[in-house]
């Protein structure tokens, strides 16, 4: 049996007690509670952008799952329950296999939050990339088309994910598929449409390496956001690197994200296709309107692409030239 660090996500040994890579202690006050009255919590295995996740296991029966816990003084917190909140109603309607399945959300008497869910046996994909480098285009590919199976779902019902990066998406290795993916951590996951706003007003929700620029300026944000993210993914599964990695600051972060236009992926790695490389900067286009306009559309493009048919020139939604210097003028300057 194995488990993960919550802290550098190295893989050690179930009853490990500190990490012997990073030295994090793995003892938590935590171990040996329970919850619901049925899950034992045994070993902490990540903390997400809202609590900490624990291996349970279900008395009874001693199945194993995950349990993620919102601690009763955290709690005290009105914003980081109501996000809490947010992220469980949001995860029990999801049912796409890459995605994290969710069975129970519910309170502690002491007021304590959780969340039930299942167990993945996976890496995260920031692990993978540690250690295995950049991945073959192609497995890049068929990442992202599991990615926009699960993200597609959430999309229709009108969920946007709003931080997706490698340590939030899980890869398991199965017998068809080397890089099974499953979508973990909706916490920061918007619903689009009501009227509760969950961020103060000017507050950046999500990895600023992964952000979009309308997320980054406070826009109005949509699916397209998140396939923002998805090209961000992509660059760095193929390249090993960020596309703006050389920003240093906080601040060079976000200028880039809205002004930068990356290092063209092929003079980092000739052997990926062109089709491939359009693909890939299309995701990374400063305008919404100027990418794939959904999941559906840019996975089909993808197996379009893997089958051998180059992706069709008007698959993407474009804008007029008018539209497209209206709207990168409106952008704040450096």
């Amino acid at each position: 049996m194995s488990t993960h660090c919550h802290t550098c996500d190295e893989i050690l040994e179930d009853d490990a007690r500190f990490c012997g890579v990073c030295g994090v202690s793995l003892v938590d006050e935590n171990f040996g509670r329970t919850i619901a009255s049925r899950y034992v919590l045994r070993q902490r295995v990540g903390a997400g952008s809202l609590g900490a996740v624990y291996k349970a296991e279900q008395t009874g029966t001693r199945r194993k799952l995950a349990i993620k816990l919102l601690s009763g003084d955290a709690t005290r917190d009105p914003l980081t329950v109501e996000r809490f909140r947010r992220e469980g109603h949001v995860l029990v309607n999801l049912r796409s296999h890459h995605t994290v399945t969710t069975y129970e959300f519910d309170r502690e008497p002491d007021g304590s939050l959780y969340i039930a869910m299942e167990l993945s046996g996976g890496r995260s994909l920031a692990h993978v990339l540690r250690h295995d480098g950049p991945l073959p285009w192609q497995n890049v590919m068929r990442i992202l088309v599991g990615l926009c199976n699960s993200l597609g779902e959430a999309h229709a019902l009108g969920v946007v994910h709003r931080d997706l990066k490698p340590e939030n998406i899980l890869v398991e290795e199965r017998p068809t598929n080397s890089y099974f993916v499953k979508v973990s951590d909706f916490g920061l996951a918007k619903v689009l449409g009501a009227n509760l706003r969950i961020s103060p007003v000017g507050q950046n929700v999500g990895s600023v390496e992964f952000s979009s620029p309308e997320q980054l300026l406070d826009r109005p944000i949509d699916a397209r956001s998140d396939l923002y993210g998805l090209g961000m993914l992509a660059y760095l599964l193929i390249t090993g690197r960020h596309p703006f990695s050389e920003s240093r600051t906080f601040g060079e972060m976000v200028a880039a994200h809205i002004h930068a236009q990356p290092t063209p992926l092929r003079s980092l790695r000739p052997d990926v296709p062109a089709d491939a490389d359009s693909l890939i900067m299309c995701l990374l286009e400063k305008n919404p309107d100027r990418r794939y306009p959904n999941a559906a559309t840019l996975a089909a493009q993808i197996n379009l692409l893997l089958s051998g048919v180059p992706p069709e020139p008007g698959a993407t939604v474009r804008t007029n030239e008018a539209e497209e210097d209206t709207y990168l003028a409106e952008m704040p300057k450096k």
